[in-house]
Protein backbone atom coordinates (compact mmCIF):
# COMPACT_ATOMS: atom_id res chain seq x y z
CA UNK A 1 0.00 0.00 0.00
CA UNK A 2 1.45 3.61 -0.68
CA UNK A 3 0.20 5.35 2.77
CA UNK A 4 0.03 3.99 6.38
CA UNK A 5 -2.06 5.38 9.10
CA UNK A 6 -0.34 5.59 11.95
CA UNK A 7 -2.43 5.08 15.09
CA UNK A 8 -5.83 5.79 13.30
CA UNK A 9 -7.41 2.83 15.53
CA UNK A 10 -6.97 4.74 19.15
CA UNK A 11 -8.92 7.71 17.59
CA UNK A 12 -11.57 5.91 16.05
CA UNK A 13 -13.26 3.15 17.11
CA UNK A 14 -16.17 0.54 15.88
CA UNK A 15 -19.79 2.03 17.34
CA UNK A 16 -21.43 -1.18 18.12
CA UNK A 17 -23.86 0.62 20.20
CA UNK A 18 -26.49 2.01 17.36
CA UNK A 19 -25.60 -0.64 14.92
CA UNK A 20 -28.63 0.41 12.12
CA UNK A 21 -27.31 4.20 12.27
CA UNK A 22 -23.73 2.63 11.32
CA UNK A 23 -25.38 0.43 8.63
CA UNK A 24 -27.27 3.73 7.04
CA UNK A 25 -23.72 5.88 7.44
CA UNK A 26 -21.20 3.46 6.48
CA UNK A 27 -21.36 0.09 4.72
CA UNK A 28 -19.30 -2.23 1.90
CA UNK A 29 -22.15 -2.57 -0.60
CA UNK A 30 -20.15 -4.19 -3.45
CA UNK A 31 -16.61 -5.90 -3.82
CA UNK A 32 -15.28 -8.20 -6.29
CA UNK A 33 -12.12 -9.36 -7.81
CA UNK A 34 -10.61 -7.06 -10.53
CA UNK A 35 -7.44 -8.97 -11.07
CA UNK A 36 -5.86 -12.31 -10.04
CA UNK A 37 -3.27 -14.52 -11.54
CA UNK A 38 -3.07 -18.11 -11.85
CA UNK A 39 0.31 -20.01 -12.30
CA UNK A 40 -1.09 -23.27 -14.77
CA UNK A 41 0.95 -26.20 -14.60
CA UNK A 42 1.29 -28.14 -18.38
CA UNK A 43 3.30 -30.18 -21.08
CA UNK A 44 4.46 -28.55 -23.64
CA UNK A 45 4.32 -30.47 -27.69
CA UNK A 46 7.93 -31.60 -27.06
CA UNK A 47 6.87 -33.35 -23.55
CA UNK A 48 8.35 -30.81 -21.34
CA UNK A 49 6.41 -29.36 -18.40
CA UNK A 50 5.95 -26.35 -18.17
CA UNK A 51 4.55 -23.59 -15.72
CA UNK A 52 3.12 -19.81 -17.14
CA UNK A 53 1.37 -17.37 -16.19
CA UNK A 54 -2.43 -16.37 -17.11
CA UNK A 55 -5.63 -14.50 -15.74
CA UNK A 56 -8.21 -15.58 -14.33
CA UNK A 57 -11.64 -14.08 -15.47
CA UNK A 58 -12.90 -13.13 -12.41
CA UNK A 59 -16.91 -12.85 -13.98
CA UNK A 60 -17.54 -16.48 -12.37
CA UNK A 61 -16.45 -15.59 -9.13
CA UNK A 62 -19.10 -12.98 -7.08
CA UNK A 63 -19.11 -12.19 -3.40
CA UNK A 64 -21.97 -12.45 -1.10
CA UNK A 65 -21.74 -9.65 1.39
CA UNK A 66 -23.43 -10.44 5.07
CA UNK A 67 -24.19 -7.16 6.69
CA UNK A 68 -25.29 -8.82 9.70
CA UNK A 69 -22.44 -11.05 10.28
CA UNK A 70 -19.73 -8.66 8.84
CA UNK A 71 -18.63 -11.14 6.13
CA UNK A 72 -17.49 -11.37 2.45
CA UNK A 73 -16.42 -13.93 0.78
CA UNK A 74 -17.22 -15.41 -2.87
CA UNK A 75 -19.60 -18.79 -2.41
CA UNK A 76 -18.03 -20.36 -6.02
CA UNK A 77 -13.85 -21.20 -4.66
CA UNK A 78 -11.39 -19.97 -7.09
CA UNK A 79 -8.72 -22.03 -8.93
CA UNK A 80 -6.31 -24.00 -6.59
CA UNK A 81 -3.75 -22.63 -8.69
CA UNK A 82 -4.81 -18.79 -8.35
CA UNK A 83 -2.13 -16.78 -6.26
CA UNK A 84 -3.98 -15.03 -3.12
CA UNK A 85 -1.18 -12.97 -1.83
CA UNK A 86 -1.51 -10.50 -4.81
CA UNK A 87 -4.80 -9.57 -5.46
CA UNK A 88 -6.61 -6.22 -6.93
CA UNK A 89 -9.75 -5.91 -5.72
CA UNK A 90 -12.78 -3.60 -6.24
CA UNK A 91 -14.69 -1.86 -3.22
CA UNK A 92 -17.72 0.17 -3.47
CA UNK A 93 -19.11 1.87 -0.07
CA UNK A 94 -22.56 3.53 0.74
CA UNK A 95 -22.99 6.67 -0.20
CA UNK A 96 -22.37 8.34 3.22
CA UNK A 97 -19.47 6.26 3.65
CA UNK A 98 -15.71 7.66 3.52
CA UNK A 99 -12.46 5.87 3.29
CA UNK A 100 -11.92 2.35 3.15
CA UNK A 101 -9.08 0.89 5.78
CA UNK A 102 -7.17 -2.62 5.71
CA UNK A 103 -5.55 -3.85 8.86
CA UNK A 104 -2.13 -5.43 9.05
CA UNK A 105 -1.86 -9.86 8.85
CA UNK A 106 0.60 -9.27 12.12
CA UNK A 107 0.10 -6.09 13.43
CA UNK A 108 -2.82 -2.85 14.11
CA UNK A 109 -1.18 -1.53 11.37
CA UNK A 110 -4.13 0.44 9.49
CA UNK A 111 -3.52 1.10 5.21
CA UNK A 112 -5.68 2.87 2.76
CA UNK A 113 -7.43 0.47 0.42
CA UNK A 114 -6.11 1.68 -3.16
CA UNK A 115 -7.59 -0.20 -6.26
CA UNK A 116 -4.34 -0.72 -7.59
CA UNK A 117 -2.13 -1.73 -5.16
CA UNK A 118 -2.22 -5.75 -4.48
CA UNK A 119 -3.65 -7.09 -1.42
CA UNK A 120 -2.59 -10.42 0.22
CA UNK A 121 -5.66 -12.75 0.52
CA UNK A 122 -4.05 -15.76 1.80
CA UNK A 123 -5.34 -15.06 5.42
CA UNK A 124 -8.73 -13.53 6.00
CA UNK A 125 -8.18 -10.06 6.04
CA UNK A 126 -10.09 -7.38 8.05
CA UNK A 127 -11.30 -4.45 5.94
CA UNK A 128 -13.00 -1.16 7.41
CA UNK A 129 -15.09 1.00 6.18
CA UNK A 130 -15.52 4.68 7.63
CA UNK A 131 -18.37 6.98 7.66
CA UNK A 132 -17.69 10.88 6.12
CA UNK A 133 -16.80 12.39 9.56
CA UNK A 134 -14.66 9.81 10.57
CA UNK A 135 -16.52 9.09 13.84
CA UNK A 136 -17.47 5.70 13.43
CA UNK A 137 -16.45 2.64 11.09
CA UNK A 138 -17.82 -0.76 9.94
CA UNK A 139 -15.01 -3.80 10.27
CA UNK A 140 -15.66 -6.48 8.01
CA UNK A 141 -14.20 -9.96 7.85
CA UNK A 142 -12.89 -10.68 3.98
CA UNK A 143 -12.12 -14.42 2.95
CA UNK A 144 -11.27 -15.11 -0.51
CA UNK A 145 -12.12 -18.85 -0.93
CA UNK A 146 -10.15 -21.68 -3.13
CA UNK A 147 -10.54 -24.77 -4.20
CA UNK A 148 -9.13 -27.56 -2.58
CA UNK A 149 -9.88 -30.89 -4.09
CA UNK A 150 -8.30 -30.77 -7.19
CA UNK A 151 -10.61 -31.27 -10.81
CA UNK A 152 -9.71 -30.74 -13.99
CA UNK A 153 -11.30 -28.53 -16.58
CA UNK A 154 -10.56 -27.02 -20.02
CA UNK A 155 -10.81 -22.76 -20.15
CA UNK A 156 -10.68 -20.44 -23.25
CA UNK A 157 -9.24 -17.13 -23.39
CA UNK A 158 -10.60 -14.89 -26.61
CA UNK A 159 -8.13 -14.17 -28.49
CA UNK A 160 -6.80 -11.49 -31.16
CA UNK A 161 -7.55 -12.40 -35.07
CA UNK A 162 -3.62 -11.24 -35.88
CA UNK A 163 -2.23 -12.50 -32.56
CA UNK A 164 1.29 -12.71 -33.19
CA UNK A 165 1.36 -15.79 -30.83
CA UNK A 166 -0.69 -18.01 -32.49
CA UNK A 167 0.94 -20.69 -34.25
CA UNK A 168 1.75 -20.34 -38.19
CA UNK A 169 0.32 -24.15 -38.62
CA UNK A 170 -3.13 -24.00 -37.78
CA UNK A 171 -3.75 -22.73 -41.38
CA UNK A 172 -2.00 -25.81 -42.29
CA UNK A 173 -3.11 -28.40 -45.38
CA UNK A 174 -2.10 -31.76 -45.72
CA UNK A 175 -1.97 -33.51 -49.19
CA UNK A 176 -1.02 -37.16 -49.66
CA UNK A 177 -0.34 -38.15 -53.77
CA UNK A 178 0.34 -42.28 -53.50
CA UNK A 179 2.78 -43.68 -55.80
CA UNK A 180 3.71 -47.72 -56.52
CA UNK A 181 5.35 -50.17 -53.77
CA UNK A 182 4.26 -48.42 -50.81
CA UNK A 183 5.86 -45.04 -51.82
CA UNK A 184 3.95 -41.78 -51.08
CA UNK A 185 4.49 -38.29 -50.94
CA UNK A 186 3.12 -36.16 -48.03
CA UNK A 187 2.83 -32.27 -48.42
CA UNK A 188 1.99 -30.26 -45.03
CA UNK A 189 1.64 -26.74 -47.13
CA UNK A 190 -1.08 -27.72 -49.84
CA UNK A 191 0.96 -28.79 -52.31
CA UNK A 192 3.97 -26.40 -52.44
CA UNK A 193 6.82 -28.45 -51.11
CA UNK A 194 6.37 -32.69 -50.97
CA UNK A 195 8.43 -35.14 -49.15
CA UNK A 196 8.73 -38.95 -50.12
CA UNK A 197 7.55 -40.96 -47.43
CA UNK A 198 7.62 -44.78 -47.27
CA UNK A 199 4.59 -47.30 -45.71
CA UNK A 200 6.23 -50.62 -43.75
CA UNK A 201 6.09 -53.74 -45.13
CA UNK A 202 2.86 -55.33 -46.65
CA UNK A 203 1.09 -52.17 -45.22
CA UNK A 204 -2.00 -51.43 -47.78
CA UNK A 205 -1.98 -47.92 -49.38
CA UNK A 206 -5.85 -47.95 -49.18
CA UNK A 207 -5.49 -47.17 -45.64
CA UNK A 208 -4.01 -43.92 -46.38
CA UNK A 209 -5.85 -40.85 -46.09
CA UNK A 210 -7.61 -40.05 -48.52
CA UNK A 211 -9.71 -36.85 -47.82
CA UNK A 212 -9.78 -34.44 -44.48
CA UNK A 213 -5.80 -35.19 -43.87
CA UNK A 214 -4.23 -33.70 -41.05
CA UNK A 215 -0.66 -34.25 -39.69
CA UNK A 216 0.85 -34.42 -36.33
CA UNK A 217 4.80 -34.34 -35.18
CA UNK A 218 5.03 -34.46 -31.00
CA UNK A 219 7.33 -35.83 -28.48
CA UNK A 220 5.35 -38.29 -25.83
CA UNK A 221 5.64 -37.16 -22.33
CA UNK A 222 8.86 -39.28 -21.11
CA UNK A 223 9.87 -39.60 -24.57
CA UNK A 224 12.33 -36.96 -24.99
CA UNK A 225 14.05 -37.70 -28.04
CA UNK A 226 11.69 -39.55 -29.75
CA UNK A 227 9.32 -38.37 -32.00
CA UNK A 228 5.87 -39.82 -33.18
CA UNK A 229 4.55 -38.75 -36.46
CA UNK A 230 0.49 -38.98 -36.85
CA UNK A 231 -1.64 -39.09 -40.55
CA UNK A 232 -5.57 -39.16 -40.01
CA UNK A 233 -8.29 -38.65 -42.45
CA UNK A 234 -10.99 -40.42 -44.45
CA UNK A 235 -10.21 -43.24 -45.78
CA UNK A 236 -12.12 -45.58 -49.05
CA UNK A 237 -12.71 -49.01 -46.73
CA UNK A 238 -14.91 -47.79 -44.01
CA UNK A 239 -16.93 -44.33 -44.22
CA UNK A 240 -17.93 -43.59 -40.69
CA UNK A 241 -14.05 -44.30 -39.33
CA UNK A 242 -10.83 -42.08 -39.69
CA UNK A 243 -7.61 -44.22 -40.80
CA UNK A 244 -4.50 -43.54 -37.98
CA UNK A 245 -1.12 -43.94 -39.56
CA UNK A 246 1.54 -43.62 -37.14
CA UNK A 247 5.53 -42.97 -37.81
CA UNK A 248 8.64 -42.92 -35.21
CA UNK A 249 11.13 -41.53 -35.71
CA UNK A 250 13.79 -43.56 -33.35
CA UNK A 251 12.22 -47.03 -35.40
CA UNK A 252 14.78 -47.71 -37.67
CA UNK A 253 12.53 -48.61 -40.70
CA UNK A 254 11.19 -45.49 -40.23
CA UNK A 255 7.99 -45.99 -42.37
CA UNK A 256 4.30 -45.57 -41.74
CA UNK A 257 2.04 -48.27 -40.41
CA UNK A 258 -1.74 -48.77 -39.88
CA UNK A 259 -2.83 -48.59 -36.43
CA UNK A 260 -5.99 -49.97 -37.04
CA UNK A 261 -7.02 -53.28 -35.73
CA UNK A 262 -8.24 -55.13 -39.05
CA UNK A 263 -10.55 -56.20 -40.57
CA UNK A 264 -12.88 -53.44 -39.88
CA UNK A 265 -16.76 -53.91 -38.17
CA UNK A 266 -19.44 -51.77 -37.67
CA UNK A 267 -18.98 -52.80 -34.39
CA UNK A 268 -15.23 -51.53 -33.81
CA UNK A 269 -14.46 -49.40 -30.89
CA UNK A 270 -12.96 -46.46 -29.75
CA UNK A 271 -12.04 -45.20 -33.32
CA UNK A 272 -12.22 -41.65 -34.52
CA UNK A 273 -15.14 -40.73 -36.57
CA UNK A 274 -15.36 -39.17 -40.14
CA UNK A 275 -15.48 -35.68 -40.16
CA UNK A 276 -14.37 -32.95 -43.06
CA UNK A 277 -11.97 -31.21 -41.50
CA UNK A 278 -9.83 -32.62 -38.14
CA UNK A 279 -7.42 -30.47 -36.31
CA UNK A 280 -4.52 -32.72 -34.51
CA UNK A 281 -3.34 -31.24 -31.19
CA UNK A 282 -1.03 -32.53 -28.26
CA UNK A 283 -2.03 -31.31 -25.15
CA UNK A 284 -1.05 -32.77 -21.85
CA UNK A 285 0.56 -36.06 -22.71
CA UNK A 286 -2.35 -36.69 -24.74
CA UNK A 287 -3.40 -36.62 -28.42
CA UNK A 288 -6.56 -34.64 -29.29
CA UNK A 289 -8.60 -34.53 -32.90
CA UNK A 290 -10.90 -31.13 -32.95
CA UNK A 291 -13.57 -32.05 -35.29
CA UNK A 292 -16.05 -29.89 -37.19
CA UNK A 293 -19.26 -30.47 -34.98
CA UNK A 294 -17.72 -29.18 -31.74
CA UNK A 295 -16.68 -32.47 -30.53
CA UNK A 296 -12.98 -33.25 -29.09
CA UNK A 297 -11.68 -36.76 -28.84
CA UNK A 298 -8.56 -37.88 -26.99
CA UNK A 299 -6.22 -40.61 -27.16
CA UNK A 300 -3.90 -41.90 -24.53
CA UNK A 301 -2.05 -43.99 -26.41
CA UNK A 302 -0.86 -41.86 -29.12
CA UNK A 303 -3.67 -42.86 -32.08
CA UNK A 304 -4.50 -46.48 -31.00
CA UNK A 305 -7.91 -45.61 -29.40
CA UNK A 306 -9.97 -42.30 -29.13
CA UNK A 307 -12.93 -41.49 -26.54
CA UNK A 308 -14.73 -38.18 -26.93
CA UNK A 309 -14.23 -36.30 -23.80
CA UNK A 310 -17.12 -33.39 -22.35
CA UNK A 311 -14.71 -31.96 -20.29
CA UNK A 312 -13.26 -30.48 -23.45
CA UNK A 313 -16.10 -27.78 -24.18
CA UNK A 314 -16.03 -25.42 -26.59
CA UNK A 315 -15.63 -21.98 -26.25
CA UNK A 316 -18.97 -19.94 -26.33
CA UNK A 317 -19.13 -18.73 -30.36
CA UNK A 318 -16.98 -21.01 -31.84
CA UNK A 319 -19.57 -22.31 -33.86
CA UNK A 320 -19.50 -25.73 -36.17
CA UNK A 321 -18.95 -24.98 -39.32
CA UNK A 322 -15.28 -25.18 -39.90
CA UNK A 323 -12.75 -25.09 -37.30
CA UNK A 324 -9.41 -25.64 -37.02
CA UNK A 325 -6.41 -26.25 -34.48
CA UNK A 326 -2.89 -26.52 -33.16
CA UNK A 327 -0.83 -26.33 -30.22
CA UNK A 328 2.52 -24.11 -29.62
CA UNK A 329 5.13 -24.95 -27.58
CA UNK A 330 4.15 -23.72 -24.76
CA UNK A 331 1.37 -25.98 -24.10
CA UNK A 332 -1.85 -23.78 -25.48
CA UNK A 333 -4.19 -25.23 -27.78
CA UNK A 334 -5.45 -22.53 -30.35
CA UNK A 335 -8.65 -22.81 -31.90
CA UNK A 336 -9.95 -20.77 -34.95
CA UNK A 337 -12.70 -20.50 -36.76
CA UNK A 338 -11.94 -20.34 -40.88
CA UNK A 339 -15.30 -18.83 -41.49
CA UNK A 340 -14.98 -15.85 -38.75
CA UNK A 341 -11.73 -15.64 -38.20
CA UNK A 342 -12.55 -16.13 -34.64
CA UNK A 343 -9.87 -16.81 -32.43
CA UNK A 344 -9.36 -18.78 -28.90
CA UNK A 345 -6.31 -20.12 -26.65
CA UNK A 346 -7.15 -22.92 -24.27
CA UNK A 347 -5.68 -24.95 -21.74
CA UNK A 348 -6.71 -28.00 -19.14
CA UNK A 349 -6.28 -26.51 -15.66
CA UNK A 350 -6.67 -28.08 -12.17
CA UNK A 351 -8.61 -26.44 -9.67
Amino acid sequence: MAVVMMGLSSCLNDSDSSESTVYQETAITDFSISAINRYIHTTSASGEDSVYKAKLSTTNFPFSIDQYQRKIYNADSLPSDCDLKHVLVNITTSTYSGTVIIKDLDSDTLQYYSSTDSIDFSQPREIRVYNSSLETYRAYKVQLNINTDASEYFHWDPMPKDSPDMPANIDRTVSITTGNDGAFQLSLDGGATWSDEQLGEDEDPAYLPSAAASYLSFVPKGYIGTRYHLLVGRMDPADFMCTVMRRIEADNSGKWVCLLNLPITDSYPGYLPVSDHISLVCHNGAVLAVLDNGDIYESRDYGLSWQKKEEYNMPDGAGTAHLRAANDEAGYVWLKNIETGEVWRGYFVTD
